[in-house]
């Protein structure tokens, strides 16, 4: 593994492993699932907390009605659709837009085949923001290049996993140049991942309230609460969370496979054990996102031989998914052509 942390300040680190396929060729499984029990409509406070909350279950929760906007009002102000060329294209408001010096965390696969080390699409990006006549653009690709020019070239395929802190208008200017691209060449997994709400401006942090079954389920303490968001495909590895989690999704769909406690736990350490790793179910870190681990926990959750005791969800605009504590779970978005995907989460007790 190389590891390395920048004299940027802006750059957390990367670490590189032998590439492996995304999604679509990695056995990536669409047999049909058992799903979760479901809500269509409102749920009163009683009702979740008897039949969900306290007993540890997991509930989709389907919305129906005109009064979903208002409850997430992010869903109307945040995102829009635009005709072009023919196509309807995802387009994020003007409102957005004016948050675009926000800084954010950020999450970028990338393979370092080509000289220099950048895929195909990022050195395509990069020529395109480069070549704008906008200083902000400029200033983005100049910082996107500080941050990948040093990656050592390979004679052999690598992905690099990379985290680091960008604004909010890199992702709108990933966006607007995947708008000009054919699918083969838009930029792809550039994901800004649990983005604390609190570091949104005001405005922004108002757009997504915190849900009332959140505030009044449990105790009413909101251990964290996050946004993500980024360009498809997108991917969160098997992993289990300390606290209750409510999931919304706000633009895009996803997908959730999710299993009980011991049973998840069960098949993490059958993937651990593939790799010759003993011990006990400790989460890891940017290990999970890349290399033979990462292929080999997508294959055992999404792949053909996936348990057939799984459990399935596809989240919708709109639709949201309570997850127990200690429920293990893997998401990943149902588009793979770079369209922007958007999730809004809260961890409660």
């Amino acid at each position: 593994m190389l590891s390395r942390t920048c004299k940027s300040r802006h750059v957390v680190g990367f670490v590189c492993r032998p590439l492996k396929p995304p999604f679509a060729q990695a056995g990536v499984a669409r047999r049909q699932h058992s799903t979760v029990s479901q809500v269509f409509g409102d749920i009163d406070i009683g009702s979740f907390r008897r039949d969900s909350f306290e007993v540890e279950k997991p509930l989709f929760l389907k919305p129906t009605g005109k009064n979903v906007p208002s409850a997430i009002p992010a869903l109307e102000k945040w995102f829009t659709t635009t005709s072009i060329d023919g196509h309807n294209e995802t387009s994020v408001t003007p409102y957005l837009e004016q948050h675009s010096t926000t800084w954010l965390p950020y999450e970028l696969m990338m393979d370092q085949t080509s000289e220099p080390p950048l895929a195909s699409p990022l050195t395509s990006f990069l020529t395109w923001l480069s070549a704008s006549g906008a200083s902000d653009h400029q200033a983005l690709a100049a910082l996107l290049l500080d941050q990948t020019e040093t990656i050592p070239h390979s004679s052999t395929p690598q992905a690099c996993f990379l985290r680091f802190e960008a604004p909010l208008g890199l992702l709108l200017a990933g966006l607007k140049f995947n708008q000009q691209s054919p699918p083969p060449h838009r930029l792809q997994q550039l994901y800004i991942a649990q983005a604390p709400l609190d570091t949104l401006p005001p405005q922004l942090q108002d757009d997504v309230p915190t849900p009332t079954l959140v505030k009044e389920a449990g105790k009413g303490d909101v251990y964290n609460s996050s946004i993500w968001m980024g360009l498809e495909p997108t991917y969160t590895p098997w992993h289990r969370d300390p606290n209750p989690n409510f999931f919304c999704q706000l633009h895009s769909s996803k997908v959730v496979r999710l299993m009980p406690p011991r049973r998840g736990e069960q098949l993490f350490l059958q993937a651990r054990s593939q790799l010759g790793q003993a011990g006990g179910s400790r989460i890891r870190g940017d290990e999970m996102m890349q290399g033979e681990e990462r292929r080999v926990l997508l294959d055992a959750v999404w792949g053909e031989g996936a348990p057939d005791d799984m459990r399935e969800v596809r989240l919708d605009r709109a639709d949201a998914l309570f997850i127990p504590k200690g429920w293990w779970h893997s998401l990943r978005s149902d588009g793979s052509q770079g369209g922007l995907n958007a999730s809004v989460n809260w961890w409660f007790r």
